[in-house]
């Protein structure tokens, strides 16, 4: 399936909903599974990924099969690890891929007892769960933040202190203070101290817990907005206090000429036609908003570096060769340099062919703003979007004609 893209207009205003943050989502409900008293959650993320870990939380199952969504495996691995009974946990070809050795070595260090069905290192794996005995773990910091969030997750269960010891300096760092700041909101004692995390044993307690709107999802309507003419439109439900790390979105696209300010509904979105001096940023910290920076700063032809770009190969699809790939279509050149992907300014030129999203989300919803700056482009393998934004394509449709192909 493929969809071609024809602008409305160039002049953006209105309003866009953003579909719920999927990382608290799906942090909180795996604290709901370890909490004696379930809560409500509120606003839940509808994308595929939170339906996949809610329906392997609600059914039980000893064969679990989570398809793409990479963090209902690493948080089911630690899930069911620390709790009685046999599991096989699987998922897509794509998720046989990536490894899992870091997190599987760190619960074996707490008595956990795990096998890999496959290739030593990846999914799936055969957990017999029992119940883990606590104390210190060392992590690698350097592949992915969700190891260590999903066992920060199970450490309030846990009989004895778990303190995690990190190796290095840890990727994604705001989403550790995430996982910290929603356990602590849902009463578990968590303190972070420069490379270690320690968690008391305690329980769980909640009551009914909202959650905030995706600001990870505002990246791409940023992009729109770098890109359109004219832009001046309302992010609805974002919040100036977030827990959410990329909210730091606002600053990366003032290198591109988007301001922000917030309003009772949300966060107002304007084009300034004025991009900042800056030419690089380091995305160790906010690697989900690598690829809308990419697609808006080749979309205006201006230079820029974009750094600490560690785990870029290990995500859905190796993000950077993507990246890579797809710019040459409209003729933007770059060059790696270890973990830093630079872009040479120069002019976009109409795409060459359709556009490939290599089953990547963050690919498709990138690549649909440059729909601003040309007459007509294809992207293949439109709907998955839904795994993380069911909802994308309806909003993009206020603007775009979005007609679907063969």
């Amino acid at each position: 399936m493929r969809f071609i893209l024809r602008a409305k207009t160039h002049s953006l205003s209105g309003s866009v909903q953003l579909p719920a943050s999927k990382s608290i989502s799906n942090r909180l409900l795996i604290i709901r599974a370890l909490s004696p008293h379930p809560f409500e959650i509120e606003n839940l993320s509808g994308a595929d990924d939170t339906a996949s870990l809610q329906l392997a939380l609600e059914r039980n199952d000893i064969i679990t099969d989570v398809g793409p969504a990479g963090t209902a495996m690493r948080f089911l691995t630690a899930l069911y690890a620390s709790r009685p009974g046999e599991k096989v946990l699987t998922g897509s070809k794509r998720m046989k891929q990536r490894p899992i050795s870091v997190l599987v070595d760190a619960l074996r260090q707490l008595g956990a007892n795990i096998n890999y069905l496959e290739k030593e290192g990846f999914p799936p794996l055969h957990i017999e769960g029992r119940r883990l005995n606590g104390g210190k773990v060392e992590v690698a910091g350097d592949i992915s933040s969700q190891f260590i969030t999903a066992l920060m997750l199970i450490g309030p269960t846990l009989p004895q202190p778990l303190v995690i010891s990190i190796q290095g300096d840890p990727l994604s760092r705001p989403y550790i203070k995430m996982t910290q700041k929603l356990m602590q909101k849902c009463g578990a004692q968590v303190e972070i101290d420069q490379h270690t995390i320690t968690v008391q044993p305690g329980r769980y307690r909640s009551s009914t817990f909202p959650v905030e709107q995706d600001w990870s999802a505002a990246a791409f309507w940023m992009a729109f907005a770098a890109l359109a003419r004219k832009a001046k439109f309302t992010l609805q439900g974002l919040e100036s206090h977030s827990i959410q790390g990329d909210a730091s979105v606002t600053e990366v696209f003032e290198a591109f000429g988007v301001s922000s300010t917030f309003t009772e509904e949300g966060l107002l979105v304007t084009k300034n036609n004025a991009p900042s001096a800056m030419e690089r940023w380091n995305f160790r910290d906010h690697p989900d908003l690598v690829q809308p920076a990419a697609v808006a700063a080749a979309g205006i032809g201006k230079a820029f570096s974009f750094e600490g770009l560690d785990n870029l190969r290990l995500k859905e699809t190796d993000r950077i060769a993507a990246l890579q790939e797809e710019l040459k279509k409209i003729g933007v050149s770059s060059a790696v340099d270890q973990h830093t992907l630079s872009l040479v300014a120069s002019a976009a030129t109409a795409p060459s062919d359709a556009f490939e999203v290599y089953s990547d989300h963050r690919m498709a919803m990138s690549l649909a703003s440059l729909s601003m700056i040309f007459d007509e482009l294809t992207i293949r393998d439109p709907m998955v979007v839904s795994k993380s934004y069911p909802g994308f394509w309806k909003e993009v449709e206020k603007y775009v004609d979005v007609r679907a192909g063969r």
